[in-house]
């Protein structure tokens, strides 16, 4: 797996960016045409990162952070809450300002409380949630 996090220490974020969306453009124009001609989303991890490498990719014009904290100085993020959820957090993640998707649900009680606090929320917007399904059959995950 290709990894930008090296690349933008020694050249820049902005230049790492540019390389990953390059890169992406480039499969884009490789896949088969009896696809449909959706364009990806690159959503940029930033956990662990400094918020002044956060904020130098929002300045670059990557809005989508894979993230568990807020830059109040970048309105347009679209937030993606990465990792496990617990039941007790659902209610202080749903007040997150521009929350777009949560990955992944892996319960129905978890996606209860969320459905639940979403719709306390008062959002016109729906929550875009990806659900983790079990096609394996193990017990130990379930």
């Amino acid at each position: 797996m290709w990894r930008a996090g090296s690349m933008s220490a020694e050249l820049g974020v902005g230049f790492a960016l540019r390389t990953v969306n390059e890169r992406v453009q480039q499969a884009v124009a490789r896949r088969p045409r009896d696809l449909p001609a959706i364009q990806p989303r690159l959503v940029a991890v930033s956990k662990t990162k400094p918020a002044d490498m956060v904020i130098e990719a929002y300045g670059h014009g990557q809005r989508t952070f894979g993230e568990n904290y807020i830059l109040s100085s970048c309105p347009e993020i679209k937030w993606h809450f990465i990792g496990h959820l617990q039941k007790q957090n659902v209610n202080k993640l749903m007040a997150v300002p521009n929350l777009f998707m949560l990955e992944t649900v892996d319960s129905m009680k978890l996606a209860d409380k969320v459905n639940s606090s979403w719709q306390k929320k008062g959002s016109a917007e729906r929550l875009k949630v990806m659900v983790q399904i079990n096609t394996s059959g193990e017990e130990s995950k379930l």
